[in-house]
Formats: structure tokens, sequence, C-alpha cells
């Protein structure tokens, strides 16, 4: 029991705070000189998970809440459900390349990408680098923090009219996170808060974006979502756990360029 209520606080310390969100930007990328500025919301559903401690694991802090709660806070610490913002600024560069700054409530993403063109649809390769910033999820997290850094790398394929009159892209988005910091336990039989505990872990996420988008000149609407794989390994208390998870994660957004 004490090894599970670790895996779910580990999983809210780590999977609650990834830095990915959404793209929101089509393969092509902006003509030297161009910016968009873009916001919007997004919001991440788990569809598929289990959880395990690894055999030989070692014990956690004492007590934990009944089991029958543990579907809530798995849902609260690693899914936060709601919506997240999405705020995003983009330039082009020369020699088909693109830079952007987004925020996205709990991440910091500054990422670069490169584009090639296969005549029709264009290749877009990026990397993104994150500032994670954390907090507990749900009743008896309170003064939980965990902060990190992260990186991801989109690799998109994507179409777009001459016009750029609607955009289509899609593709794989790889990424890993480290995490540490502290969480609090709950207290042994109620709601009370109990002690807080040492963490830190590793999240690795795999997953599929596809995107699209239409509007006409400067201003445009885009709709994306990502299916992805989600594994959280690491320590909580002197107990190791881990964390598998699928997610379903739909965004949209509003983006003026000029």
């Amino acid at each position: 029991m004490t090894r599970r209520w670790a895996v779910l606080l580990l999983a809210g310390a780590c999977a609650g705070c990834h830095g990915s969100g959404p793209l929101l930007h089509p393969a092509h990328p902006l003509r030297p000189g161009f910016m968009s500025f873009g916001g919007g919301v997004s919001g991440e559903t788990v569809v598929a998970g289990a959880t395990a401690a690894p055999p030989g694991a070692g014990a956690g802090a004492e007590g934990a809440p009944a089991e029958d709660a543990a579907p809530r806070r798995l849902s609260e610490l690693t899914v936060a459900p709601g919506v997240a913002p999405w705020v995003s600024a983009r330039v082009g560069i020369e020699g088909d390349n693109e830079a952007g700054l987004t925020y996205t409530g709990r991440a910091l993403r500054l990422d670069g990408r490169h584009a090639f063109s296969l005549g029709e649809p264009t290749l877009s390769i990026g990397l993104g680098a994150s500032a994670l910033f954390a907090r507990g999820a749900g009743a008896g997290a309170e003064g939980s923090r965990a902060h990190g850094a992260g990186i991801d790398v989109p690799i998109l394929l994507g179409f777009q009219s001459d016009a750029d009159l609607y955009a289509l892209w899609f593709g794989p988005r790889l990424g890993l996170e480290l995490l540490g910091g502290e969480v609090r336990l709950p207290a042994a039989g109620s709601a009370a808060e109990g002690p807080l505990a040492d963490v830190s872990g590793r999240h690795l996420e795999v997953g599929f974006v596809l995107g699209v988008r239409g509007g006409f000149r400067h201003v445009h609407v885009a709709l994306e979502v990502t299916a992805a794989y989600h594994h959280v390994a690491g320590e909580l208390a002197g107990a190791q756990v881990a964390l598998d998870q699928a997610t379903f994660t739909p965004g949209g957004g509003l983006t003026v360029t000029f």
C-alpha cells in the first residue's frame, strides 16, 4: 500500500508537470523576419495506465489513505484534470529556421527547428528545452514542490496551401524530463497532511502529434491532438517507484502573424 501511494505521489511530481504542451504550429516555418503570437488552451486525459513498484523496492513513508481513494488521487496527481494555458511567440530565421518561446502553465519552453523542403510536403525537425515548475495536486499536497528540466524532439511532416489558407502536420514527438524536490505524504488513516518526503524522477514521453490550421492572411486558428505513452521512474522517501500511462491531449489556439 505504501509503495502504491509513493507511485501516485511521484506521478504527480513528474507526469503532472510535463513540459511538452501542444505545438500548434505547422511543419512550414515562418518567413525570415516574420513573427507570430498565439494564445489558447490544452488539456490532458489519461486513457490507460498502471502503476507498479519494482521488485525489492524499499518501504516508503508510514501510512496511506484508503485504497478506494487511489483512482481519484491518481487522476489528480498525474493529469491535473481541467485546462492549461498555451501562450507562444515565434520568429522566422534565415535558412528555413524558426525559434519560439512557449508558456504552458507548468513549463517554459524555448525551441528551435529547421525545415527541409521535400517538394510539396515539408519536414520539420526541432529541439526544445523546458524549465519545469511543478506543484503537488489534490488534498494533502500543500507545500509540495518539484523542479526540473526537460528536452523534446518533434519531427513533423506537413502540407500547406499556397496562400496559407490551411495547413496539416503530423509526426512523432519524443521527450525526457528530470525532476527533484519534495512532496507531502498523506497522514495515516485520515485526510490530514503528513510529512514532506524527498522525490526524484525521470519522465520519458513518446507521442504522436496531429494538427490542422486554417485562416486568412494574418490570423489563423489551430487545433492539435497528441496521443502519448509516459514512463516515470524514480525514488520517493527511499522507495523505488514506477508509472506507465497512455494519454490523449487536445489543444487549440488563435495565432496572429505579421
